[in-house]
């Protein structure tokens, strides 16, 4: 084992498992709404590069194609 690994370790030990976990907690929460953002921003720059090659628009004719008029 390398020292910076010891030296994690033996950090962990003496923190209390309310502390660790409470540690834990939060850096799950901020990585669970790190990537909600981090998708949110992909998908979006992917929907505005598809509206502007008109594949929304040829979908939408297609579909179209297939729904019951009155």
């Amino acid at each position: 084992m390398t020292p910076q690994i010891e030296e994690h370790l033996s950090a962990n030990m003496i923190l209390s498992k309310k502390h660790l976990m409470i540690n834990n907690f939060f850096g799950g929460l901020a990585w669970g709404v790190g990537s909600v953002i981090g998708a949110t921003v992909v998908v979006t720059v992917v929907g505005y590069i598809l509206k502007g090659l008109g594949v929304f628009s040829a979908l939408g004719q297609f579909f179209q194609q297939f729904t019951v008029q009155p």
